[in-house]
């Protein structure tokens, strides 16, 4: 085994023992599908006639015979459907009798199998209307698979034969299914109350994504809900509001015999779908709690999400917009107009005008770039910037010859260290190492609230971000100790708001509750799984 086959598979075993015990929702780490926890090889029938597919990885499936023939409920991730079939044929049932395919919502995992059936069966797919534009449109990407990584898999379409509102009534035979309406991890979620005789069965999709374990309902810091998808940038699709509703609607109901979730995580069985009123309400009430927080924060501080558009953050202080690859901000102190970050190269400039002039602002000359990494991809804007408005450049010490040789030759450069000394702003200038040529961020006081902006270090990690951060700290052990020393630096900075060089799925710049530390001790936790896989 090579040495870095070894400190990949440290670091394999290392995230398998993070993931078990994290604190922060399943869905901002942006796991691969085969990391996640195996639903095992065989189905199961759960009572008679009801049936989970659960070896379609990474979500779970169910088929239910009627006198009319089966209904899934969704189809899993291949597109052909195979997992699908090869689980139906466990089961000892004709997988080209499926009359019905009801899907939960749009995320691939859940509807990647529905066209192949629907081709290859007769069967009618049925999709919540909020949904059903992307399913037929197979796309956009970041709506089909949320923040998850599936290099492996492409989205498609999907052809959607009934739309649903919400309150229709489904028959097939002996079984009735009610559509409820229940937007929020995504605009079209539905969930499906099935009614045969006695049984009532509740196939929630991902409104609620997994059960938990009757004793410990939070054990291991795992969210049973889908909201993940609320704290994302409104291109994934979640809406906080909309899923406090959807929680209430359900609250409102008596607690269904089975609640059949998307995920349901076995260890090694899955989990009991027979829940206790008791702990029906506690689940949903827990997921309210957190849509009300969440909302409360909104409304008292703006979504304010890096998502490309340019905004305004604080006064005096904007987000600009991404530029090739790296996010640009803008700030007035002083009547002086500051820039910080210069990727992208030649058209930065009207780049900076053009955002300003989006948010109503007059553009001025910058009197000063401060860049958080000396790279050439972060710092190629940077001579443009100098040859248009002479500016001045605040660099980290590390990083000044190389800054020097990309810059013409007059450019007035200044140390990051010094920077406090300018009578531009308050400012504490941290010059990190670990990754890149020189880093550093800065953290400024800002009306009421502490800001950072931050280049490579740290880094909001979904599967990219790790990939990326595994790749460059495998350089060296030096790397790694320098990495986990500017991480260790930033732990007690706790700042409300943070403005990164490359902002992560387009993740919202005000921090909550204990994100900042917990986005710190899981940077630190995988550069030490790193640091231990060197010989």
């Amino acid at each position: 085994m090579t040495r870095l086959a070894r400190r990949r598979a440290w670091l394999a075993v290392g995230l398998a023992v993070l993931a078990a015990g994290a604190s922060v929702i399943v869905g901002y780490l942006g796991y691969h599908a085969q990391t996640l926890p195996p639903l095992g090889p065989s189905p199961v029938t759960l009572v008679a006639g009801v049936h989970l597919l659960g070896g379609l990885v990474p979500s779970a499936a169910y088929v239910v015979e009627t006198s009319s023939g089966l209904v899934a409920i969704d189809s899993g991730l291949e597109g052909d459907a195979s997992r699908f079939r090869e689980q139906m044929a466990r089961l000892r049932l004709d997988w080209r009798r499926v009359r019905a395919v009801l899907l939960t919502h749009v995320h691939g995992d859940h509807t990647g199998g529905a066209e192949y059936l629907r081709a290859n069966t007769g069967a009618k797919v049925y999709a919540g209307q909020g949904d059903a534009a992307v399913l037929r449109a197979g796309g956009p990407r970041e709506a089909y698979f949320s923040v998850f990584s599936m290099p492996n898999d492409s989205p498609h379409p999907t052809t959607v034969d009934v739309e649903l509102k919400g309150d229709e009534v489904l028959d097939f035979g002996n079984v009735r299914f009610r559509a409820l309406a229940m937007p929020g991890h995504t605009r079209g979620s539905i969930s499906y109350l099935m009614e045969r005789g006695t049984l009532r069965a509740l196939f929630a999709g991902d409104v609620i994504s997994e059960l938990l374990g009757h004793e410990e309902p939070h054990a291991a810091g795992r969210n049973p809900l889908g909201t993940y998808s609320a704290y994302l940038a409104p291109r994934y699709r979640g809406d906080a509001r909309d899923y406090l509703a959807s929680l209430r609607k359900l609250r409102d109901l008596p607690v269904p015999d089975l609640v059949l979730p998307g995920h349901p995580i076995s260890d090694p069985t899955p989990q009991s779908p027979c829940l206790t009123q008791e702990r029906w309400e506690e689940m949903l009430e827990m997921g309210m709690r957190a849509m009300e927080a969440l909302l409360a924060h909104y409304q008292a501080d703006g979504a304010l999400f890096l998502d490309g558009k340019p905004k305004r953050i604080l006064p005096d202080l904007f987000y600009l917009g991404d530029y090739q690859g790296g996010a640009v901000y803008g700030l007035f102190a002083k009547s002086r107009f500051f820039v910080v970050n210069a990727p992208g190269g030649r058209g930065l400039s009207e780049f900076l005008k053009s955002s300003l002039e989006q948010l109503g602002v007059k553009s001025p000359a910058p009197a000063a770039v401060l860049l958080t990494s000396c790279d050439g991809g972060e710092t190629s804007g940077l001579r443009e910037l100098v040859e248009t408005y002479h500016a001045r450049v605040v660099v980290p010490a590390l990083g000044l010859k190389a800054v020097k040789d990309s810059c013409p030759p007059d450019t007035a450069l200044l140390p990051a260290e010094d920077l406090s000394k300018e009578d531009w702003f308050a400012v504490t200038p941290l010059p990190l190492r670990g990754r890149g040529v020189a880093g550093a961020a800065y953290l400024l006081p800002w009306a009421g609230k502490t800001v950072l902006f931050s280049g490579k270090i740290p880094l909001a990690l979904d599967q990219a971000a790790m990939d990326e951060l595994f790749l460059d700290l495998s350089r060296s052990r030096t790397t790694t100790m320098d990495y986990l020393l500017s991480v260790n630096r930033l732990e007690d900075l706790n700042p409300a708001v943070w403005l990164p060089a490359v902002p992560t799925d387009g993740q919202n710049a005000n921090l909550y509750a204990r994100e900042w530390k917990e986005m710190i001790a899981k940077n630190y936790q995988i550069a030490s799984l790193i640091l231990r896989g060197f010989p």
